[in-house]
């Protein structure tokens, strides 16, 4: 028969505390260079502007980077060219994909489909015109026709200046 015996240990292993070094990382302008992927010419600059700072006889590895973070956003934030290359590249991929909506055949040009209502318009008041005279020889049908055809045309031209004035478009007579 086998014998059981228990053990006395704690439930949760506690952690070890480690001392920490009085001082932090140093390393030199290469390594940091190397560590933040620029030059160690770059790394002179931002200690000349201040960025970072030498600690005797190298730079303090987590302050060099902190610092070179905040310093890469305060310039992203006050950079008025980043400001305009957004704005350029938004504007750009507006033309892009206005460019390819047009290749599929999703929009036209502004002065093609005027064009095209124009005709359209023109068609349709056109054969409005010679209704009463394709429709009867009968005078006062005639006249009655005339008139719901001068109707529809006055409306259509009501219609197209209130169009017309909510977009702020000026009347015709000013446009010539």
């Amino acid at each position: 028969m086998t014998e059981t015996g228990t053990v006395d240990r704690p439930s949760v292993a506690k952690p070890v505390s480690r001392p920490r070094s009085r001082k932090p990382a140093t390393v030199s302008a290469s390594a940091l260079a190397l560590h933040l992927d620029c030059s160690r010419t770059y790394i002179g600059k931002l200690e000349t502007e201040g960025v970072i700072q030498r600690q005797g006889d190298g730079f303090p590895l987590d302050q060099s980077r902190v610092g070179y973070l905040r310093y890469l956003r305060r310039e992203r934030r006050q950079s008025p060219r980043s400001e305009a290359d957004a704005d350029f590249q938004r504007a750009k991929s507006e033309l892009i994909r206005l460019r390819i909506a047009e290749k599929q055949k999703q929009l036209m040009p502004r002065e093609e489909a005027a064009a095209f209502f124009d005709e359209m318009v023109g068609l349709v008041l056109t054969h409005l015109s010679g209704l009463s005279a394709r429709c009867s020889r009968d005078l006062a049908i005639r006249r009655t026709i005339d008139a719901v055809v001068r109707q529809v045309r006055r409306e259509m031209a009501e219609a197209a200046t209130r169009l017309a004035d909510q977009r702020g478009e000026p009347p015709l007579s000013e446009q010539e």
